[in-house]
């Protein structure tokens, strides 16, 4: 066997394990060098063998060797090469002249934005922005029973988040003197009509295609009635305003629809200004020709009501309408991602907010640790599907990922931690560790090891008497005994400070290792953290899963995590996205006294 192959093996095996923190696998190994080098497919098979020898090798490796290594023999493998990027674009608009597109991101203020608005909105900036012309950020506020200004403020703050900034904002409620005007020209044109029929009623003649006997009054009687409802004479559900549509339309929509109600709760811009609200179709077909709307988005479900709208804009000379282009309503597999089913969740309890990270609101995704380019990439991705699409937690996390790889420090950080004391551990040592294995320019933190370590329960339980480990980056480890008593070993240890004594009595499961080298050798590696109050910060994590799983709500959709890690980590900053090496990736959430609490993103 040629040294030839051999070292071709090794820059592959450590190429792979410089780039991927410190692991090679044995699989993308072999697929880098069967893709790169056609001719070495015959021994196929050989190369399998040498690669299964050399990863266990190169990954008992530290990051520091496994870069000085690839250094002496492929300096030009060090250097990351990207793969080519895909790029996603969405369709061509119909009709769409440079400067002269309008589209509008148009919530009701009765909720806080979520992964679906995302879209809508992405969707329309995307577009104003390809044809260079104006996104509008239009509030829906006409039922003053639910609107919120805190809603308006949350929409405002997640576009700027997502960095999608509106041309202008228009707010509907505003526009009720224009709304008015319009329905008295629909009135005096004897093409809408007062109805004091009970809901049922309505709902009952709509269904069976005939009208009620209102649809016949004269224009003078609808129109004194309708000051009359402006007047406040009439009680909530007493009458409607609807319009003469087509009672033997097979969309049910068309059918007379009311287009005002009476509404007197308060709204939270008009106060008690208006009794008298428009109904959805009629306050949108009004208020797309004001804003100048040239193209609008919609889910298939709003398809119904576009005939509905074009009608209204029709009898009122308002044309022409905006061209629409549609996409299928998002959902994310068990996370709801509708207001219709984050309000219960809400208001029941079941999650501690708008911002919980188990909801696909933007508050709780920012919250997670989800970036905004991560949603606009998943949104060109999915493109502009007319299939209902169900989005995977997994395709959230795997984009998300690749954008904070190369940005995020890493940490060591030990969950639910157990004691392991080393009676022979080397004194006066400095483990210097790269703040991130593939940007030595970002430097190193400092940790000072004692003879007592942090390990995780799970390693802890792994572990037999005998075995032999690595604590990562540092040196070998072989146990000794899994049961010891800590006061003996304190007290041989002539250990007085109290806070420390405190502290390592603390833990309830402990073991005692020997000292076995520092030169890497095949095996586990451990994650630690030194066991001193002094060198570590307690550390609360939360960990989400899903809301649901098969339509029934998730009891245990979140668990936290309790554990330590270095002192460095007490030094980030609120909203800090960063890997605790082997847990996953965090954000800072908040810090409390000493204690750092965080948000699992993602593995």
């Amino acid at each position: 066997m040629s040294d030839e192959i051999n070292n071709l093996v090794m820059k592959y095996c450590l190429a792979n394990a410089v780039h991927y923190n410190g692991k090679a696998t044995e699989k993308s190994v072999m697929q880098a060098i069967m893709a790169t080098h056609v001719d070495l497919r015959k021994q196929a098979k050989l190369i399998k063998n040498l690669v299964d020898e050399m990863v266990p090798v190169v990954n008992s490796y530290s990051t520091e060797k496994q870069i000085e290594e690839l250094t002496k023999i492929a300096p030009e493998m060090l250097e990351k090469k990207e793969t080519a990027k895909r790029v996603h674009e969405l369709p061509p608009l119909k009709d769409a002249i440079e400067g002269k597109v309008v589209t509008r991101y148009a919530p009701e203020p009765n909720g806080e934005m979520h992964l679906g608005h995302a879209f809508t909105a992405f969707f329309a900036y995307y577009y104003a922005n390809k044809y260079k012309g104006t996104f509008i950020l239009r509030f829906e506020d006409t039922n003053p029973k639910q609107e919120k200004l805190e809603f308006m403020d949350a929409h405002r703050e997640a576009l700027k988040w997502l960095g999608l900034p509106p041309t202008k904002e228009v707010i509907v409620s505003n526009d009720i003197p224009v709304f008015y005007e319009k329905a008295e020209q629909l009135i005096k044109n004897n093409q809408a009509y007062t109805c004091t029929c009970s809901a049922e009623k309505i709902r009952e003649l709509r269904g069976n295609m005939r009208p009620c006997e209102h649809r016949d009054k004269s224009s003078t009687d609808t129109m004194k009635e309708w000051k009359k409802m402006q007047t406040g004479e009439y009680a909530e559900g007493d009458i409607v305003l609807r319009l003469k549509g087509d009672m033997d339309s097979e969309n049910a929509v068309m059918r007379d629809p009311a287009i005002f109600t009476i509404r007197k709760d308060k709204h939270c811009l008009q106060g008690t200004k208006y009794s008298v609200w428009p109904l959805y179709d009629f306050a949108v077909a009004i208020e797309d020709f004001i804003c100048g709307i040239s193209h609008v988005g919609r889910s298939a479900e709003f398809d119904t009501r576009i005939e509905l709208q074009n009608r209204i804009r029709e009898l009122l000379n308002l044309v022409p309408h905006p061209e629409i282009f549609h996409y299928a309503r998002f959902n994310v597999t068990g996370s709801p991602a509708s207001k219709r089913k984050i309000i219960p969740l809400v208001s029941e309890g079941k999650v501690e907010g708008w911002d919980d990270i188990r909801l696909v609101t933007i508050k709780g995704m920012k919250r997670r640790g989800i970036l905004p380019e991560t949603i606009k990439q998943i949104a060109l991705e999915v493109g502009m599907t007319t299939q209902p699409t169900n989005i995977d937690w997994s395709l959230i996390s795997a984009t998300n990922r690749k954008l904070i790889d190369l940005q995020a420090n890493r940490y060591f950080f030990v969950p639910d931690p157990a004691l392991l004391y080393i009676f022979d551990a080397p004194s006066n040592i400095t483990c210097k560790i790269p703040l991130h294995p593939d940007d030595n320019l970002r430097g190193t933190r400092k940790i000072n090891p004692s003879s007592f370590f942090l390990i995780s329960k799970s390693d802890f339980d792994s572990l037999k008497i005998g075995d032999e480990f690595r604590l990562k980056d540092l040196y070998n480890v072989k146990i000794t005994k899994k049961k010891a008593d800590l006061d003996i070993i304190l007290k041989e240890n002539d250990v007085s400070d109290e806070n420390l004594k405190s502290f390592l009595k603390g833990f309830k499961l402990f073991c005692t290792g020997s000292y076995s080298g520092k030169e890497l050798k095949p095996g586990a590696k451990i994650q630690w953290t030194v066991a001193d109050p002094k060198e570590t910060v307690p550390i609360e994590v939360k960990v989400p899963d899903v809301l649901f799983i098969e339509d029934e709500y998730n009891e245990n959709s979140l668990a936290i995590v309790s554990g330590f890690g270095e002192k460095s980590i007490g030094k980030l900053q609120v909203d800090d996205i960063v890997q605790f090496e082997r847990f996953g990736f965090v954000r800072i959430d908040s810090k409390v006294k000493d204690k750092v609490f965080v948000n699992l993103a993602h593995k």
